[in-house]
């Protein structure tokens, strides 16, 4: 309370303006920043051996959030990787999103797909920084 006090003197001996006294008044009480703000989910998808990732998705969390509201949910996800037999449609989206909406950060998803037969592994990996 006492620096406001002195802020407020100081504009009023004529020492700062109005508008350095604002930024000095804001500056005594910052508004919380959310730890969830800025994070951002990403989805990776490499191959064992491979030095270019198969996918590399980045999208802000706010995006996924208010993109899953326009998803039905019965929809079908229908989406291949080359010479894997592995189907998207059987991850939980809503529960990766339920996750990320708590607050959760790190690996939210991790799995090591068997490819055809002499083909080396694809890692999945979902996770929120």
């Amino acid at each position: 309370m006492e620096e406001k006090k002195r802020i407020i003197n100081m504009v009023a001996d004529g020492k700062i303006s109005a508008e350095e006294a604002a930024k000095l008044l804001e500056a005594l009480n910052p508004k919380p920043v959310s730890s969830k703000s800025g994070r951002k989910l990403h989805i990776l998808i490499t191959q064992e051996g491979s030095d270019k990732p198969k996918l590399n998705l980045s999208i802000p969390v706010k995006l996924a959030q208010i993109g899953m509201k326009f998803i039905p949910k019965n929809a079908n996800f229908d989406a291949h990787i080359e010479s894997s037999n592995f189907d998207f449609s059987s991850i939980n989206w809503q529960e990766i999103m339920d996750m990320v909406s708590s607050g959760e950060v790190g690996d939210l998803f991790n799995m090591e797909v068997e490819e055809e037969e002499g083909r080396p592994p694809t890692t999945i990996r979902i996770y929120v920084e």
